[in-house]
């Protein structure tokens, strides 16, 4: 299968056409026809998200929660980020790890640590791991952050993690192999462990996306293209879960936004893959100028239009969102995700939140237990979660 290609003049005018058409008043038409169980074109998507007056949200949320065949109390998957450095050589203007931010106190943990962070995470419950670095240039550094992220995705899996995401930039092909090259596989040749390649597009609009991850060739997050292709490298190399993503508020035309994630969503699944889509909104960070996403009642009504027209797909929420923004998305979301975005920041009960040190601010600060423990008392089930017994 081809990979995956983007047409940003296709994707704009179908964006136009369904602010046309939001603004004939078609939209509540087209919400009859998700209550009645079909779903209409990206076209009538997109005019459903640019029409809150005759789509609004909380009729939207509901068809999600139908979709999604949640009658009952929703299953959600659950994993922890766990940064093993914050040192990186892109030029991200909205990322706090940038490699231009005197401001930020870099940190990268050695093995050891890395190992006792899993040992940790593991006592206090979690079942599934994210691991992240940053991304670099071609050199001796890029080899060693791949090597110590396949190492610390070999001590996740030896220790009974069931999920294990790695969010450590786009790979070539090569670099994938080293990656998984000594995991078991299928018969069929796919990794047989429960394993995700996470890369965000942040945003699919060309344009923006060089306003704010640049262009110099120095630059490894700086191609846009072969970031859009990283998944199709992955699945050729035998990975079955993938991880794409808009950062929210970067591109302020979210409809635009919304269009081509769903392209990519679309292409991925008939792929065969696995799909986890992120919508985390962009959020203070360390030395970094650009941090207004978009209100609550926008990333609603995204997470409610991926929901009904990708229900296989999982989308992940972050506690970068408050208590309220979680509690109003557990019927409609496939992942909650606690914890810190600070270099091994975890404890035996808590860990490190500083700013200083992290790649952006999160707004949920509590503990995983008690995030998580919510949820329990909620009715939801958690999968890749055992909460240690009570005292």
């Amino acid at each position: 299968m081809r990979a995956f290609s983007l047409d940003p003049s296709a994707v704009a005018e179908t964006r136009e056409r369904a602010a046309r058409q939001a603004e004939s008043g078609g939209s509540a038409a087209l919400l009859e026809l998700l209550r009645r169980g079909e779903t209409p074109d990206d076209e009538g998507l997109a005019s459903l998200f640019l029409a809150p007056l005759d789509a609004p949200t909380d009729a939207l949320l509901a068809i999600a929660r139908g979709r999604l065949g949640h009658t009952g109390d929703p299953l959600v998957e659950t994993f922890s980020p766990l940064y093993l450095t914050n040192e990186c050589d892109a030029e991200c203007k909205m990322c706090g790890m940038q490699r231009l931010n005197a401001e930020l106190e870099r940190e990268t943990a050695d093995d050891g640590t890395v190992v006792a962070q899993l040992d940790l995470l593991h006592a206090r419950g979690l079942r599934g791991i994210a691991v992240l670095t940053g991304e670099y240039r071609r050199g001796a550094r890029r080899r060693e952050m791949i090597a110590r992220s396949t190492r610390a995705m070999h001590a996740a899996l030896e220790r009974g993690f069931r999920h294990v995401l790695i969010n450590i930039g786009a790979l070539d092909e090569p670099e994938y192999e080293d990656l998984l090259g000594a995991l078991p596989r299928a018969e069929d040749g796919r990794v047989s462990p429960r394993v995700t390649m996470c890369t965000f597009q942040e945003t699919y609009a060309p344009d923006v996306y060089a306003k704010f991850m640049g262009t110099s060739p120095d630059n490894p997050r700086a191609d846009f293209d072969r970031r859009l292709k990283n998944f199709d490298r992955a699945a050729d190399a035998g990975m079955t879960s993938v991880n794409p993503g808009v950062l929210l508020g970067l591109n302020r035309d979210v409809a635009y936004e919304l269009v081509a994630l769903l392209a990519h969503v679309r292409h991925l699944q008939a792929r065969g893959l696995r799909v986890y889509v992120s919508l985390p909104r962009l959020r203070k960070a360390s030395g970094a100028e650009h941090h207004r996403g978009v209100d609550d009642d926008t990333l609603y009504r995204v997470v409610a239009l991926i929901a009904i027209a990708a229900p296989e797909a999982k989308v992940v929420i972050s506690t970068r969102e408050p208590p309220h923004v979680q509690q109003r998305l557990l019927p409609v979301i496939g992942v909650l995700t606690p914890g810190s975005p600070g270099v091994t920041p975890y404890t035996d009960s808590g860990a490190r939140f500083e700013l200083s040190k992290s790649q952006f601010e999160v707004l949920d600060e509590r503990p995983i237990e008690a995030i998580l423990g919510e949820i329990l008392a909620a009715g939801a089930t958690i999968q890749d979660y055992e909460p240690r017994p009570a005292a």
